[in-house]
């Protein structure tokens, strides 16, 4: 049996903004996006704080199986 579930936890708090911080670099580092994209997204972010419109949404899956 397998059985999956979605959590998904939802912050409005600037508080957060390092963890976008730490989400970008490692897209910088691999190509996936200039440092110019990142540094536009993460300044595009700062604003949306500023002006109480944050929002980081996180989905958690959870699978257990058992035989």
């Amino acid at each position: 049996d397998v059985t999956v579930e979605a959590h998904t936890s939802v912050f409005t708090d600037p508080a957060m903004l390092p963890l976008l911080t730490r989400l970008a670099e490692p897209a910088c580092t691999s190509g996936a996006v200039s440092r110019d994209q990142a540094d536009e997204w993460l300044t595009e972010q700062r604003r949306r704080a500023e002006a109480d419109r944050f929002l980081l949404a996180i989905p958690f899956f959870v699978a257990a199986a058992s035989a």
